[in-house]
């Protein structure tokens, strides 16, 4: 398998385990030296992100890929995702860097005010 399909691989499988509520699953697919940078936090490790991973898949109720483009260990991602209110449905951009068949930088980009609100219920 080429770089480039490894990749896909490695994205799809993570994004349908977290999204069909198998976050054990998808943190299977996270390098132990992962960094995630997102709005509204940054982990240093799998480990450190693991739990925002089961809240997060724990909450949403369906998303879909809309786009994904990969280019040999990189990978850009547009979905949509369905939260609950006062978020709804949003649109994330996600970037990623494979090494060695698993993710080890996850930038994620969207609109958090909403998802803020939620989280201060």
């Amino acid at each position: 398998m080429n770089g480039t399909a490894n990749t896909r691989t490695v994205v799809e499988s993570y994004f349908s385990a977290w999204v069909n509520k198998r976050p054990d699953d998808a943190y299977k697919w996270l390098a132990e030296d992962l960094v995630f940078v997102g709005p509204t936090a940054r982990y240093a490790s799998a480990a450190e992100f693991r739990p925002a991973l089961n809240g997060f898949s724990a909450m949403t109720r369906a998303a879909k890929i809309i786009e994904l483009i990969v280019d040999a260990d990189r990978a850009a991602m547009l979905y949509e995702c369905e939260l609950p209110d006062p978020v709804g449905t949003i649109h994330i951009a996600s970037f990623f860097r494979v090494k060695a068949g698993q993710i080890c930088w996850y930038e994620t980009l969207f609109d958090a005010t909403n998802f803020r609100q939620s989280q201060n219920r």
